[in-house]
């Protein structure tokens, strides 16, 4: 049982969990309280929106209309852009097939306030932190289906991956009175379909360095109301040992770490009246995974890495959704849907962690004049959990209850939204929502917005043996953040600024006064204590439209200071993040370079290194159907260190084959 405890502490603390603010040292009866004033660096803010406006080139020449993308991550019905009120970004399919990325995280991770923590190369754990908190802090949903581990209370980007991707939504910022728990600093919201894109069949072959291979295939037949779409695809690397060799805990085995992912997503939709259909979709996929770890076996307790440890992971989605609507006044929605994952890792022997997610929900949207809508919507959510560490079956339910309103006022967008949570576990939980958009011009956006949310404790932090302890709370986050967007001579300037505070945060204890009574708890447990305060800038330039040769090219830079109560620096965070990207055409190619650069992050009091990655793809139609592609990712052969101890790999060329009809 303790060698069980400290596999699963280890396993989340140092694989994923010390991505969390709550894995930060604080000390307990010594924490310098975070004051609940959040200032958003006003100076900062004013300054760069000063100098955003004093650039010459004559406000009133440009008039382009805003970008029109409609998404639906940030509000309970579908939105354009110029009626977003919340951070809101978008990537297509034809985006992620321009970038030099081979995973999701990577493809995440080229937009400002998004950093990712990775235990090794392709496959391993990898966690997505946004805007300086907690992995745990980022919610994803698959098709709208709530995805991760209950457990650990995270999503383990390694466990998707790009092949069956339509789109993917991400808001930056809280999104708990949309989605509820756990969406506290961002939410990923990935479709695996396209409603109204026209028939067809794509395949892709590639392999590369390392072992890496990849296939996939997809395919959409539309017909009268209707449309089908599938899609399977298989990935593989032989990988390199994750670990660097003088580790702390003396897991270091010098054996490739690869792994192996297969994937399949079936989907459709029937149109049966106009402004009625019904849509289902179904993604499942399984990720086997080799890592380096060790055993403690008596008499010594000393690490012995040579076993052979590997993961298995089988996640699955499905949903049934309708949407319905009367004239332009009333709308509705219905859905159910299911998400599952299935872990077991270990050597000599497994340990076994399944997650089964129920959800179900109902929302109805009244318009009763042009540019005003009021929403009320009804969540349901039931979690079970199954493990070999436990003594039972767990489980716990929750209900919720949201009132949303939106509406243009002049040059005002007004978005408000208040919901409260009822869980069976850790009681009700209310949250809020509040902001605007300004049009102070065509061509100048000012945004301002606050809001409330809050963390769920996962199950391990509630159940665990020896550890866990039902009574915790959530941890409970405020945020504040205001942005200014500004086109001129063709270019789109955008500056947010943010600052959130997280109380409650849940923590492993070692203080005995702690935890509940009881020779188990000898140890520690977990408990609330503890604050940390997040706050940040991000710049993001980007051109209007497609400049000359130049297809397109985005500059985005990050300033994130989170610590905790303490004033220390939470692990993992880099403090400076810079990213430039961009597309050109050259020779019949299109070359898009992206180049990444890092300053120093701290984790367990050691500085890990900063640095560059420069990743390069290139692509060259053969033809009406085919297209040759070519990846060359950290192209300098940089020495990467994701993750104390851990390394990623160096120099990899990789070329494939796309074919469209």
């Amino acid at each position: 049982m303790r060698f069980t405890l400290f596999f699963i502490m280890f396993k989340s603390m140092a694989c994923l969990q010390a991505t969390s603010a709550r894995g930060a040292t604080v000390r307990a009866g010594n924490i310098a309280r975070v004051p609940r004033r959040l200032s958003l660096h006003p100076i900062a803010l004013a300054g760069l929106t000063g100098v955003l406006w004093a650039l010459p080139g004559g406000l009133q020449a440009q008039t382009t209309a805003p970008f029109q993308t409609v998404t639906t991550v940030a509000s309970r019905e579908p939105l354009a852009a110029d009626q977003q009120v919340a951070d809101v970004v978008v990537i297509t399919r034809q985006e992620l097939q321009s970038l030099p990325v081979d995973n999701l995280a990577d493809a995440l991770q080229r937009l400002t306030g998004v950093q990712v923590s990775r235990t090794g190369g392709a496959g391993q754990p990898t966690s997505v932190l946004m805007r300086g908190a907690a992995a745990s802090g980022t919610l994803v949903l698959v098709d709208g289906v709530r995805m991760g581990s209950a457990t650990v209370g995270q999503f383990d980007f390694a466990t998707l991956g790009l092949a069956g991707i339509e789109r993917i939504e991400v808001l930056r910022g809280p999104g708990a009175t949309v989605h509820g728990a756990d969406a506290v600093a961002g939410v990923v919201l990935v479709t695996t379909r396209q409603a109204g894109a026209p028939s067809g069949v794509a395949a892709t072959v590639g392999a590369g360095q390392l072992g890496a291979q990849e296939t996939s295939l997809r395919g959409r037949r539309t017909g009268g109301g209707w449309d089908v779409q599938m899609s399977a695809s298989r990935e593989a690397g032989r990988g390199t040992s994750a670990v660097r060799p003088g580790d702390r805990f003396g897991l270091f085995n010098p054996d490739a770490d690869g792994f192996q992912r297969q994937s399949l997503q079936l989907g459709g939709g029937w149109t049966v009246a106009p402004g009625h259909r019904f849509d289902a979709t179904v993604h499942a996929s399984r990720l086997f995974s080799r890592y380096d770890s060790a055993v403690f076996l008596p008499p010594t307790f000393a690490p012995d890495a040579s076993p052979d440890f590997a993961t298995r992971t089988g996640t699955a989605a499905s949903q049934l959704r309708y949407a319905g609507q009367s004239g332009r006044s009333w709308s509705w929605q219905a859905h159910v849907g299911r998400g599952q994952e299935d872990s077991r890792s270990g050597a000599i022997t497994l340990d076994r962690f399944q997650t089964d997610r129920d959800q179900a929900g109902l929302q109805v949207s009244w318009q009763p004049v042009g540019g005003h809508r009021w929403t009320l919507a009804w969540d349901h959510l039931g979690e079970t959990v199954r493990a070999d560490s436990y003594p039972q079956t767990v489980s716990r339910r929750n209900d919720a209850l949201t009132l949303s309103y939106g509406g243009r006022v002049g040059p005002l967008q007004l978005q408000a939204d208040a919901r409260q949570d009822r869980n069976s576990v850790y009681g009700s939980q209310e949250t809020g929502r509040a902001g605007l958009r300004w049009s102070l011009s065509p061509q100048t956006d000012l945004r301002l917005q606050a809001a409330t949310s809050f963390r769920a404790p996962s199950f391990n932090e509630l159940f665990f043996p020896a550890f866990g302890v039902p009574t915790l709370s959530p941890e409970e986050g405020r945020s504040l953040e205001a942005g200014v967007s500004h086109l001129i001579e063709g270019l789109r300037w955008s500056v947010s600024a943010w600052r959130q505070s997280i109380r409650n945060l849940i923590a492993f204890s070692g203080d005995r006064a702690r935890c509940p009574a009881g020779t188990a708890f000898d140890f520690g447990c977990a408990a609330n204590f503890g604050e940390a305060a997040l706050r940040g800038l991000t710049v993001e330039i980007a051109p209007q439209r497609s400049a000359g040769a130049w297809g397109s090219w985005r500059l985005g830079y990050d300033h994130t200071d989170a610590r905790d109560g303490e004033g220390k620096p939470l692990p993992r965070r880099a403090r400076h993040q810079l990213r430039v990207q961009a597309e050109m055409a050259l020779s019949g190619w299109r070359v898009g370079p992206s180049w990444l650069w890092q300053s120093e992050r701290q984790e367990g009091g050691v500085a890990l290194r900063g640095g560059s990655r420069l990743d390069f793809q290139a692509t060259r139609p053969l033809g009406p159907a085919w297209t040759l592609q070519m990846r060359l990712l950290n192209a300098l052969n940089a020495d990467i260190e994701p993750a104390r101890d851990y390394r990623a790999p160096g120099r990899q060329a990789w070329v494939g084959l796309r074919w469209e009809g």
